[in-house]
């Protein structure tokens, strides 16, 4: 059983806490997480039927994988021509819009539901679902500005992208947990994350090779389907979406996990050296 912490741990402790709280996922977190993962997949099986490459978050397993891009199949000038892998069916923006506002939602509900199980306050899903409502618009917009400074920064030599994005690595636990507005998320995020980067990076490290290893899982899944049954790559694609959605389903509430395990130790930190300081500022 996960309990808070009272002194600073070691970046293994972290992830094991984070372990912890994972292990500890009810029946509504895992609800959760296959609903956030299906407002996040089903836009990209509208936009596949259009037959453009699906830029999702299993490249893995897909076809564009699978198929022109490891083949050297792909026309001419396809990778710089990025307008003409946009949608162009009304249909399908009206389903990534959707999808954006109901994953949003879900996505705060998530955090809230795994920070009520670390915190020994289990909330229901109906309960987070709520909350992620209520929070929907500052979600948004928050989103919006991570997006953006982690999308200038990766432009700028790359470097300046990847830190700011661990120093944002927080700020919807810090939203969820501590109800701040945009401005302040950002800023204690990266305050909690200041003078410990390397900290940060390590766990978000550790969770994407959690992830990176369900992947190839899939991809090597989906090639014994192809061995087994002799299925064409059109015929496997349905099994390879069903295979990342489970994967997807099954790591999403250990980032959430170790995230929150994250805040609660950084935040124990600083508050720490607060006290720290005042006690030399009374001396």
């Amino acid at each position: 059983m996960y309990l808070k912490p009272t002194a600073p741990r070691s970046i293994r402790e972290v992830f094991a806490d984070g372990i912890l709280i994972y292990k500890s996922a009810g029946r509504s977190t895992w609800m959760l997480a296959l609903a956030l993962e299906l407002a996040a997949t089903l836009p990209w099986l509208l936009w596949q039927r259009e037959h453009a490459p699906v830029l999702s978050s299993d490249l893995l397993s897909s076809d564009l994988l699978s198929g022109g891009l490891l083949s050297g199949d792909l026309p001419s000038g396809a990778f710089p021509d990025v307008l003409t892998l946009l949608p162009s069916s009304p249909t399908v923006w009206l389903a990534v819009l959707v999808a954006i506002a109901i994953y949003g939602i879900l996505y705060s509900a998530l955090i809230a539901n795994v920070n009520g199980l670390a915190t020994g306050r289990p909330a229901s899903a109906a309960d987070a679902i709520r909350l992620g409502l209520r929070l929907l618009p500052k979600t948004l917009l928050l989103g919006f500005f991570v997006l953006f400074i982690v999308a200038v920064g990766l432009l700028l030599f790359l470097v300046p992208g990847i830190y700011w994005g661990v120093t944002l690595q927080l700020v919807f636990v810090v939203l969820v947990v501590e109800g701040t507005g945009v401005r302040q998320s950002m800023t204690h995020s990266r305050g909690l994350i200041k003078g410990h980067w390397g900290r940060a990076a390590s766990l978000i490290s550790y969770v994407v090779l959690v992830n990176l290893a369900a992947y190839v899982a899939v991809f090597l899944l989906t090639g014994i389907v192809v061995l087994m049954f002799g299925a064409g790559g059109s015929a496997t694609s349905p099994v390879s979406q069903l295979l990342s959605l489970a994967a997807d389903t099954l790591v999403a509430p250990l980032y959430a996990a170790v995230s929150v395990a994250m805040y609660y130790d950084l935040k124990l930190r600083k508050d720490r050296a607060g006290l720290a300081v005042v006690d030399a500022a009374g001396t």
